[in-house]
């Protein structure tokens, strides 16, 4: 890359250069010219203030700066004439612009033709100092152009090689960084404004790279712990029934061990698949307007039974025809986790309430129960996948998903979660969803 910087830099100073120099030529060339048709017109008008053939005579006697000859309109007749050999051409138009010849001499003339008051005037003048300065100037010009083409390259070789040096820089820091050096970044001290803003960028997708490998890692050893679980259970069941089940009922009791136990791993494996298909950013969501108030009621009343089983007192909050726009079955499923969260963390006698509103612009859903809380150090990573505040409790009492669910939902509809708790005050969880907009509203019949 730097060689070919390099030389398109020499092409590119070359070329100016040439571009320069030649039109510097072409402009000193044609004012020369110009200047030369100036001074022979103003020949011609000075001749044609004598019209007697004496007169015209005398100035043959005077006139040594160019020379001249006029004939009469046919061209046939020359009154008066100063020209020595072949200064004057025969083949000269009048009216026609100037034309420089050549002399058998080796002299360089410039000359023209005009015809005035029923004559023709036909007069040039010597211009061979002017067409060697031209020359000069041809030479220096090739001369001054090959040194200035060297030091462009040289130039070109050596802005190429430090303006690519801080890319080697920083090809190298990235050739060094891998899964076991995912804590190097790229020095920006020093560097060029446009390599600035390179490197920086650079280094905030490497902090992202690394907080996600981190975020990777954690995740396959929790995943590999869960799994380990139901698996060595429906394991060691199977082996206990195979060595000294005796009955019927033994080989029963077995099987529905395995089938739990099974059943958990169903349901892992469930979550799992649908978090990854969460985080996949081509998902689409199949979105649908409807009244958030009958939906809450719904949902309220599908969760009635396991809440007064447990003594717990189950409440929906909402203004009627509160309409939204979402996926009313990821809908379902984060509220359905958010209640069951709710549920087996709130005591007898306790309350859970469902609330709905509209607050600048967004659709705010809260779930708030009367439980034990969770302390303020856990509460940053209670979205996070497989965290748990008790990780020894019991089996059975889920994996650390549910949350981590409800945040996708959240997100793949644009919208965010939080959550706020104190020990001893129960928790409140928080779903914020765009409002839909008013062309979006489709009110059925």
């Amino acid at each position: 890359m730097g060689r070919r910087m390099a030389v398109w830099y020499a092409g590119s100073a070359a070329v100016l250069l040439l571009v320069a120099t030649t039109g510097l030529y072409l402009t000193i060339a044609a004012s020369l010219d110009a200047e030369a048709d100036q001074f022979l017109a103003y020949s011609v008008d000075y001749l044609t203030k004598y019209h007697d053939v004496y007169e015209l005579s005398r100035v043959q006697d005077e006139w040594t700066e160019s020379d001249f000859r006029v004939r009469d309109a046919s061209g046939l007749t020359i009154f008066a004439t100063r020209a020595a050999g072949d200064r004057l051409p025969q083949s000269l138009v009048p009216g026609a612009a100037g034309i420089t010849f050549r002399t058998a001499t080796g002299r360089w003339f410039r000359a023209l033709s005009r015809r005035a008051g029923g004559r023709i005037y036909e007069v040039s003048y010597d211009r061979t100092r002017e067409l060697e300065l031209l020359g000069r100037y041809r030479h220096y010009m090739a001369f001054f152009l090959i040194p200035a083409l060297t030091a462009s390259t040289v130039a070109g070789i050596v802005i190429a090689h430090r303006g690519l040096q801080p890319l080697g820089e920083i090809a190298a820091t990235a050739r060094r960084i891998g899964p076991e050096r995912l804590d190097e970044r790229i020095v920006t001290d020093g560097l060029p404004a446009e390599l600035g803003d390179l490197a920086l960028t650079f280094n905030v997708m490497l902090n992202r790279i690394q907080v996600s490998f981190g975020r990777l890692e954690r995740f396959s050893g929790d995943i590999a712990h869960e799994l380990r679980t139901p698996v060595h259970a429906i394991r060691n069941v199977a082996e206990v029934a195979l060595a000294t089940s005796r009955t019927r009922e033994e080989d029963r009791d077995a099987l529905a061990a395995c089938l739990s136990s099974a059943e958990h791993l169903s349901r892992l494996i469930e979550r799992l698949l649908f978090l990854a298909r969460a985080d996949d950013p081509r998902t689409v969501l199949e979105l649908e307007t409807f009244d958030l108030a009958t939906e809450l009621a719904a949902i309220r009343e599908f969760y009635e039974p396991a809440a007064a089983e447990a003594g717990i007192k189950l409440v929906a909050i909402t203004p009627p025809r509160l309409m939204c726009r979402l996926d009313r079955t990821l809908f379902q499923r984060a509220l359905g986790n958010l209640l069951t969260n709710a549920l087996a963390h709130t005591p007898e006698g306790g309350r859970v309430a469902v609330s709905a509103s509209l607050d600048a612009g967004s659709l705010v859903i809260t779930v708030s129960d009367t439980g034990v809380g969770i302390a303020a150090e856990h509460l940053p990573h209670l979205f996070d996948r497989f965290y748990r505040p008790d990780p020894a409790r019991a089996h059975g009492q889920g994996v650390g998903l549910g949350l981590a669910i409800v945040k996708s939902i959240a997100e793949l509809h644009r919208g965010r979660a939080s959550i706020a708790s104190r020990p001893g005050d129960g928790s409140v969880v928080t779903l914020s969803f765009p409002a839909p907009q008013h062309d979006e509203i489709v009110i059925s019949p």
